[in-house]
Parts: C-alpha cells; structure tokens; sequence
C-alpha cells in the first residue's frame, strides 16, 4: 500500500511539470526569456503578480518566467498602452517572485503599478512629463492600490496619485512635483530626490519626506506629516488635521 502511495506521488509530481495542468499544482518549469516585438507605446499598466523592470532605449519587451507559465501570460498593445497580465493565478506549489518583464522604451508618459509587487528602474530614466499611479479612484476595485516604485528619474513634471499601501523611494531629480495621496498608507521617500517646486495634496496616515528647493504649496488633511529636509524659501501649506510640516 505504501509503495502505491509513493508511485502515485511521484506520478503526479511529475505530472505538475507541464503546462497544460492546473494552475494549482503546476510548477514553474525552467526559466525562459521571450523577446516580445512590440512598439508604438508610452504608457504601462503592470497587474498582478508580473515585476516589471523599466529601462529607457529603444523599444525592447523581454518576459522572464517559467516555461509552464507562458501560455497564461498576455503582454499587449492598445492605446498606446503595454499591458501585463499574469494570468497564473492559482499557486500551491511554485515559489512566488518567478516572473519579470523588463521593458525598455524611448518615452514613458504614465506608469500604472497593479501588481503588488515594485516597479523598479534598471539606470536613470530621463523624462519630460512621468505620471506614477497606484489607485482605483474612477473604478473601485478595478485596480490593486499596492506595490511600491522603487526609480531613479530625471524628470521635468512629475505627477504621482495614490489611494493604497504603495510607497516610493525615488532618486534623482525632478523640477516640479504633483503629489496626490487620496487617501492610504503610502509612503513617500523622496529625501535623494531633488525637488525644485512640490504641490502637496495628502490625505494619508503615513509620512511624506521631501527635498524641495525652491517652493512647496499644500494641504495636509489627515496625520500623515511632511517632512521637509530643509525649508524652502516659500512654504505655504495648510495643516487641516493632525499632520504637521516638521524640517528636519
């Protein structure tokens, strides 16, 4: 009976290692890499479990995953939008963490992360206009409002709204700044992003840190505070609930 047991378990272990079976016992297979021959777009909506790595230069789209999980993975084109679906959904025996896809392309105008997992930039992306986004304010429930940006950036206007759990950790330097934070607990560190002027809208419970040089206007309407590295010379922003302007 034991030996039965055991054959059985092995059969269906290996059985698991192909991707025509269930999403639930599939194993990840080995790791691929499938260059995608896609252009024409500058904006990217990033849904679950995918970690997108982006990078600026000619169009390039590469997913990294397993072999069994190729077929349930769309990477499309419409609207000048990329989007990544994994579709991969149910999980009992991969590990997690398996699929990237880095992408590379000459312009990004809007970033879109709905996967719950960090967007992260591969060298110093140089922009005119960038706009982060992780919230469902239009559709509830449409979009996950978690998963963090990790980016250095070099960006004229940069305009970030979020309604979640995501955070940023931001590099670099960005003349002026738009930054929503409808409600949530997202997190801002911007102290090593240089700011020139900042437009604050936080509505949050967690802590903005800022280097703003030149201007910061605003309204801090919940206890999330903002904290400043130093204190430019306009600062105009109201404190409506708890949260507080502190300079550090």
């Amino acid at each position: 009976m034991k030996k039965a047991f055991f054959f059985l378990f092995v059969v269906i272990l290996f059985s698991c290692d192909s991707e025509n079976v269930n999403d639930c016992v599939q194993t990840s297979g080995d790791l691929v890499q499938i260059d995608y021959d896609i252009t024409g777009f500058n904006k990217i909506i990033v849904y679950d479990r995918s970690q997108l790595i982006v990078s600026q230069g000619p169009y390039e789209v590469i997913l990294e995953t397993g072999e069994n999980l190729v077929n349930d993975i769309d990477i499309t084109v419409a609207d000048a939008t990329l989007s990544i679906k994994n579709n991969n959904s149910c999980n009992l025996v991969r590990e997690y963490g398996v699929t990237k896809v880095y992408v590379t392309l000459p312009d990004l105008q809007v970033l879109r992360n709905s996967s719950g997992l960090a967007v992260k930039s591969s060298g110093t992306l140089n922009f005119n206009e960038l706009t982060l986004l992780c919230e469902d304010t239009e559709e509830e429930d449409a979009f996950h409002i978690s998963g963090d940006f990790d980016l250095d950036i070099n960006v004229d206007k940069l305009s970030i709204e979020t309604n979640g759990l995501s955070n940023f950790f931001l590099n670099g330097t960005v003349n002026e700044l738009d930054l929503k934070f409808l409600l949530g607990d997202s997190r801002f560190e911007g102290r090593n992003l240089e700011v020139q002027t900042a437009k604050v809208f936080h509505r949050g419970t967690n802590d903005i840190f800022l280097q703003a040089k030149q201007q910061v206007t605003g309204s801090l309407l919940s206890t999330g505070n903002l904290i400043l590295t130093e204190e430019p010379p306009v600062l105009n922003v109201e404190e409506l609930y708890t949260g507080r302007v502190i300079i550090e």
